[in-house]
């Protein structure tokens, strides 16, 4: 049997998916700030951004840190490392209302750049402090097969239209070793899917910037 892969941020087997989600959402938010584009294509990118924001965090709270809160009873340590996530995700959500208002409203773009780069700030720290310290406590208090079970929830789960949008937005500019690493935990069929449909969809839908 192959050894595990093993994630080069959290020097743990089974995250490759789940950091390429989160260098994809910090692609965009990077983008998002510095474009030049117009502001249809910057309110249709925020668009696709915020989808696969709510997702991930969401998907994070009920199969990653609700069943670790459960593993960690009577360790505070661990339980404090969990209270964290969860505030971080609480602060992340009013900085993301207000950008969705923004964009609402047409705001001008020095205004828009304002707003994301606060939101940027907050969670490219949160998304750091989840890679350095909250995956590898998860990769301790969860066999291999579980953290497999969350890496598949991430990307979509079985639910094909969702795993269809998010792995190729994911994978869009991410070097070679990780898109051979996550298409390799795929099943066959998937693969052929991304190659032949999803990829060359995602690269005609997605605004450009």
């Amino acid at each position: 049997m192959a050894p595990p892969r093993t994630s080069q941020r959290t020097g743990q087997p089974g995250w490759t998916m789940m950091t390429a989600i989160h260098d994809a959402l910090r692609r965009d938010l990077d983008q998002l700030i510095h474009t030049t584009a117009s502001r249809a294509a910057r309110r249709a990118r925020w668009g696709v951004f915020r989808g696969h924001l709510q997702y991930h965090l969401v998907t994070e709270d009920a199969l990653m840190w609700r069943p670790a809160r459960a593993r960690l009873a009577g360790d505070p340590r661990g339980q404090a490392l969990l209270d964290a996530m969860q505030d971080e995700h609480h602060l992340i959500g009013p900085l993301q209302a207000v950008a969705d208002d923004a964009f609402a409203m047409n705001a001008e773009p020095d205004r828009l750049a304002r707003l994301l780069t606060r939101l940027q700030t907050r969670l490219t720290s949160h998304l750091a402090h989840e890679e350095a310290e909250a995956l590898p406590l998860v990769s301790q208090i969860m066999t291999p097969a579980e953290v497999r079970r969350i890496s598949r929830a991430v990307r979509g789960g079985t639910t094909v239209p969702r795993a269809a949008a998010t792995i190729p937005w994911a994978l869009a500019g991410a070097g070679p070793d990780v898109c051979h690493q996550v298409l390799s935990d795929l099943p066959g069929p998937a693969r052929v899917l991304y190659r032949a449909a999803w990829r060359p969809r995602h690269a005609r839908s997605t605004p450009p910037l």
